[in-house]
């Protein structure tokens, strides 16, 4: 009888395990998340492709992120990558606060608008701290309540980023470090709006500085009187 426990236990340990490994639910849920939230926070196209976090290390990868344009934009996207690198403690993610030791979004492709009352990112940023000022009491993760969360690091790396069509900016990368640590979590909004705050105020700064440059070589004096536009609005 002992065997037949034991070798039922077994099974069942190994079909967990396996359910784990072909299904990925915490990629399916991280999924679910980030396309029913992010629009609402941003007011613009939020998709993923596919989301693989392995329960055991919980390292993973989401593919073909796509941030798009809020309304009364041109352009295809504000944000797209084809990976994002993600590393979180699986242990936390029953918990109220999930830890993440890290995000890394590789090499995205920026596209910096300019509208009739502000760019792209001017306008996500605004839209984002809305959505804070209306409550964060909205944010619902899919089948649970309400989380927050802790990023160790969050990283930007080799940025590819153009503006109006025209030109070519150069962007450092962005890290940030600790977001949600001292207040013992921060909602994905709360996130959400310390990267964009941080990302607008980077091409911001990248944009004078290339048309700057430009200037005194004699040339972008249509890119000139566009930088002196947007920082005039």
């Amino acid at each position: 009888m002992k065997k037949i426990l034991v070798a039922l236990l077994v099974l069942v340990a190994a079909g967990i395990a396996a359910y784990f490994m072909l299904n990925n639910p915490m990629g399916r849920l991280v999924k679910l998340a980030v396309e029913k939230f992010g629009p609402e926070m941003t007011q613009a196209k939020v998709v993923v492709g596919k989301v693989e976090i392995a329960t055991t290390d919980g390292k993973g990868r989401i593919t073909n992120l796509l941030l798009g344009n809020p309304a009364g934009f041109k352009t295809d996207y504000a944000l797209k990558a084809d990976t994002v690198d993600v590393e979180l403690e699986p242990a936390s993610v029953a918990r109220k606060v999930v830890v993440i030791h890290k995000i890394l979004i590789d090499a995205p492709a920026i596209i910096y608008e300019k509208g009739d009352h502000g760019t792209n990112f001017d306008a996500i940023q605004h839209n984002v701290e809305k959505y804070l000022r209306v409550g964060d009491s909205k944010e619902k993760p899919a089948g649970g309540s309400g989380k927050k969360m802790i990023i160790d690091t969050f990283i930007i790396r080799n940025p590819k980023v153009n503006y109006n069509g025209t030109i070519d900016l150069s962007l450092p990368d962005i890290e940030l470090h600790n977001i949600g640590k001292k207040s013992g979590g921060a909602t994905s909004a709360q996130v959400t709006k310390a990267i964009i705050t941080e990302l607008n105020a980077k091409l911001v700064v990248a944009l004078a500085k290339t048309v700057a440059i430009g200037a005194v070589g004699g040339v972008a004096i249509g890119a000139g009187m566009a930088v002196k536009g947007l920082l005039d609005k």
